[in-house]
């Protein structure tokens, strides 16, 4: 980096940029993280935790959440549930509509990477000050509100 693109000659937004440049490596580093650690995909470990926060869920409910076509949806589930993860169960009142809950084992693992995240969140509090830490919460949530904002395209 060069005299002309130092961090303290960069404009605030230019800082902004890059610093979600750097967060989205990140992920992209948890991406792997759990693929590696827990042989199934970031997105497959989302659908765990929303199972295990809300209960069964339609395939239908997971689909509209997480922006996924119902066909795309079945591959996913069919992966984890050979994995013995989630399991499918039929309504009763309408054996078209699937429901999937969390098994046993899916609930195991996804205990397990709720721990790592709970040494991570503690690690990043640790190392701010309180105020520097609620600052970064906040800062996390009006980011999530513009981002998700329908006035941004």
């Amino acid at each position: 980096m060069d005299a002309i693109t130092s961090p303290a000659t960069l404009s605030v937004v230019d800082r902004l940029e890059r610093g979600l440049f750097e967060l989205a490596e990140v992920y992209r580093k948890h991406k792997l993280y759990i693929k590696t650690k827990y042989n199934i995909s970031a997105l497959e470990m989302e659908i765990l935790q929303l199972i295990h926060l809300d209960g069964k869920k339609k395939m239908k409910e997971i689909g509209e959440q997480f922006h996924i076509k119902l066909s795309t949806l079945t591959s996913i589930i069919d992966k984890i549930e050979s994995q013995k993860l989630v399991k499918r169960v039929n309504s009763r009142e309408d054996r078209r509509v699937v429901f999937l809950d969390i098994t046993k084992k899916g609930q195991k693992l996804y205990e397990e990477y709720h721990r790592y995240l709970q040494l991570v969140s503690v690690q990043a509090h640790q190392s701010m000050e309180d105020y520097e830490f609620q600052a970064f919460l906040h800062g996390l949530k009006k980011m999530s509100e513009i981002i998700s904002s329908p006035d941004i395209d």
